[in-house]
């Protein structure tokens, strides 16, 4: 999240001294544009890249199928010794109903984790807890069992803050596609100024 936030601010420092700078015609202007559009490239591309469990250290494969008749976001939260505040949550996408999904998350040192579904409401409809150490789980999302309340808001609280998370990323990642774009403009109305004068 950090390298998206950091990559669209050095995007938009690049057009504002576009902005600035523009009645200059430098060649050191369109060389720090198209510096820009690479590191938007390479940001986008780093950030799509860690959906691949290459290089983790304990990845675990998760299969998921939505058995009730709503949509549910699915979730996964690790937890280290027994500590709420010490979780990590992992956003696999929307299920539709009878659709299936297959997600991993790092599972290094964790004690428990959680398979939670949850509605567009924002209710809990499936909490699964998972001490089991193996590499691979498959769950059919039937609905809610018996579960402690405080587990729920637990499974609520944290699932909010990820969900948060995971819709500032979407901006961020839309942002620098926009500003991309921008510089791209730039750089073409540059080429045909630059065409112009030459015929």
């Amino acid at each position: 999240m950090r390298n998206l936030l950091f990559s669209a601010f050095l995007l938009v420092l690049i057009l504002l001294i576009d902005i600035i700078w523009r009645s200059k015609k430098s060649i050191g202007l369109k060389v720090l544009k198209g510096f820009g559009i690479l590191i938007g490239f390479l940001t986008i591309g780093l950030y799509s890249i860690t959906d691949d469990s290459f290089g983790a250290s304990s990845p675990v494969n998760v299969h998921t199928e939505n058995r009730t008749d709503e949509n549910l976001k699915v979730y996964t939260i690790a937890f280290w010794q027994d500590n709420w505040n010490g979780s990590f949550v992992t956003f696999d996408k929307e299920l539709k109903p009878k659709e299936q999904s297959d997600f991993w998350f790092e599972n290094d040192g964790t004690d428990e984790f959680w398979v939670v579904g949850k509605n567009e409401n924002e209710d809990i409809k499936f909490l699964e807890v998972v001490s089991e150490n193996r590499g691979e789980f498959f769950f059919a999302i039937t609905g809610i069992k018996k579960i402690e309340p405080n587990q729920i808001q637990i499974a609520k609280d944290l699932t909010f803050k990820k969900d948060k998370s995971v819709a500032m990323e979407k901006y961020a990642v839309w942002s620098i596609f926009g500003l991309m774009g921008l510089l791209f403009l730039s750089m073409l109305y540059d080429l045909k100024n630059w065409w112009q004068q030459w015929l």
